[in-house]
């Protein structure tokens, strides 16, 4: 039973050569020709008693074929690491499509929630304008936490904001001051003064309302100094320091 060696290792002309193909027939007639070509100068010289040419001849030979063998794997090797890196870019390219879909559908999920709080936001705001208080602050408070788990610092705060006026008319004015501080401390720590000027305002006019003039004063004054003087919160806030003095 007879076994073919392995050709894996062997330089690519050689394997070219030992294909049984058109291409492998026609390098194998060249090597024989210039093969019978060699031994007949090599017998030439024999003859005529120029053996050590023939020496040398031998050895610049040895020396070529090393020289095309270490081409030869040089060459596989440069090959190799060219195929390796190409495969390494695709996987880099498929990892970042990967990436950018995975930020896609984040985002579309983040717009979702953003949107389901602000729907139960304005069904609060509807809800305590229809007399219904307590169905306000179950609608806002459902709000919160989709904003909060989002992360969405200004409609969290805005929402904040809601469920202080919605437990206002519930009676509840302890909890309704404490959402407002709340709503105020997060939009003091994200910069935004105009929303932080309303949820002031909607503080002050609670104690106001509760005859706590003093404190009513401060929030009034402090909202007055954070809102757009064109907006209709500013005239409002305006006019009521104007009555209260």
């Amino acid at each position: 039973m007879s076994t073919q060696p392995p050709t894996e290792n062997f330089p690519a002309h050689v394997r070219t050569a030992l294909e049984p193909s058109p291409k492998g027939a026609q390098l194998r007639r060249r090597v024989i020709a210039v093969g019978g070509f060699g031994l007949l100068v090599v017998g030439f010289l024999l003859a005529i008693g120029l053996w050590e040419l023939v020496v040398l001849l031998v050895l610049a030979a040895a020396i070529g074929a090393a020289v095309l063998a270490v081409k030869s794997r040089i060459g596989a090797r440069s090959g190799g690491d060219a195929l390796r890196e190409t495969r390494a870019a695709a996987r880099r390219r498929v990892d970042g499509l990967r990436t950018r879909k995975t930020e896609r559908q984040k985002r579309s999920r983040e717009r979702d929630r953003g949107k389901d709080a602000g729907r139960l936001n304005a069904r609060g705001v509807e809800l305590r304008r229809q007399g219904d208080p307590g169905g306000a602050v179950a609608a806002h408070r459902a709000a919160l936490e989709i904003a909060h788990a989002a992360g969405d610092s200004t409609t969290e705060a805005m929402t904040l904001n809601n469920l202080g006026l919605a437990l206002a008319h519930t009676g509840d004015e302890r909890a309704a001051i404490e959402h407002f501080d709340t709503s105020v401390a997060l939009l003091r720590e994200i910069d935004d003064p105009h929303h932080e000027g309303q949820v002031l305002a909607n503080l002050g006019f609670l104690h106001g309302r509760s005859g706590r003039h003093e404190q009513a004063l401060y929030c009034l004054q402090a909202a007055l100094d954070r809102l757009e003087p064109d907006s209709r919160a500013f005239r409002h806030v305006q006019e009521q320091l104007r009555r209260a003095s």
